[in-house]
C-alpha cells in the first residue's frame, strides 16, 4: 500500500496561505472556517496541528474534488506555562480531538467560524509552521494483532520496521491492540510520533497519533496510543 514517509520538517520562513500539506501555522480553509471546540473546558477552541491534502493516489474515490483537505485539531495547552492536559484527547469520540474535511465534510463535533486560533509552538514558545519532507514508499498489508503474534521474532521485526515511523497513508502500526476508531472502514491518514519534533505536541509520555478518514472522505477520527 502506497504511503509517504515523513523524513523531516522544513520550517516556513513566511506564513503559508496555499492549500498544501503542512503542520502548524493557521489553517488554509477551502470553504468557510470550521474551528472545532472542546466538548469541555468552556468550549475553548482546539489547537490546530496541521492540514493534509487528501491525495487521490493515496485515497482513491470517485467523490474526491480537487483539492480536498483534512484539518487536524486537539484540545491542548496554548503555551508551555499553561500546564494544561486533557486525557480525553486519546479517545476518538471523547470530544477533545477532531478532523475537519473540506469541502463536503461532515464535522462530528461543534465548530465555530474562526479563521485563526491556537496553533503549534516550538521549544522557545514561538509559533511554528513547517512543511513535511516526504518520500514515496510502500507498506505491506495490515496485520491485526492476532496475526502479528503468530509471526516469528524476525518476521515481526521486518513488519514493524516497514510500518512503524511517521507517514501519510499506508497502514497503522498499533502497539496497544488494534486501535481502529470503530468497526467502520477507515483508512490511515497520518501516523506521527509526537515527541522529538521541531514543534511541541504534549499528548502523552511517548505517544503516537493516528488519524483516520472514512471511505468516502467525509469524516475523520483521531486516536492516540501512548506507551
Amino acid at each position: 500500500m502506497k504511503k509517504y514517509k515523513i523524513d523531516s520538517f522544513t520550517r516556513a520562513s513566511e506564513p503559508i496561505r496555499t492549500p498544501i500539506t503542512k503542520f502548524g501555522g493557521q489553517p488554509v480553509w477551502l470553504t468557510e472556517p470550521q474551528w472545532p471546540l472542546s466538548s469541555g473546558w468552556d468550549k475553548r477552541p482546539m489547537m490546530f496541528i496541521g492540514q493534509i491534502e487528501l491525495n487521490p493516489q493515496l485515497f482513491p474515490t470517485s467523490k474526491v474534488p480537487k483539492p480536498l483537505m483534512a484539518y487536524l485539531f486537539v484540545t491542548h495547552a496554548q503555551n508551555m506555562e499553561e500546564g494544561f492536559f486533557d486525557p480525553d484527547i486519546i479517545d476518538p469520540d471523547g470530544g477533545e480531538n477532531a478532523i475537519i474535511i473540506q469541502p463536503g465534510g461532515e464535522p462530528l463535533i461543534d465548530t465555530a467560524p474562526l479563521a485563526n486560533g491556537p496553533t503549534l509552538w516550538d521549544d522557545n514558545g514561538e509559533s511554528y509552521e513547517g512543511i513535511p519532507q516526504l518520500q514515496e514508499a510502500q507498506d505491506p498489508e495490515f496485520l491485526d494483532s492476532d496475526s502479528y503474534i503468530l509471526l516469528s521474532k524476525d518476521e515481526q521485526k521486518v513488519y514493524s520496521d516497514e510500518v512503524d515511523g511517521d507517514k501519510i497513508g499506508g497502514v497503522p502500526y498499533f502497539f496497544q491492540g488494534d486501535g481502529w476508531p470503530d468497526d467502520s472502514n477507515w483508512r490511515l491518514l497520518l501516523q506521527l510520533h509526537a515527541n522529538f519534533k521541531p514543534f511541541c505536541l504534549l499528548v502523552g509520555a511517548s505517544p503516537t497519533i493516528f488519524a483516520f478518514v472514512n471511505e468516502d472522505l467525509t469524516t475523520g477520527k483521531l486516536v492516540i496510543q501512548d506507551c
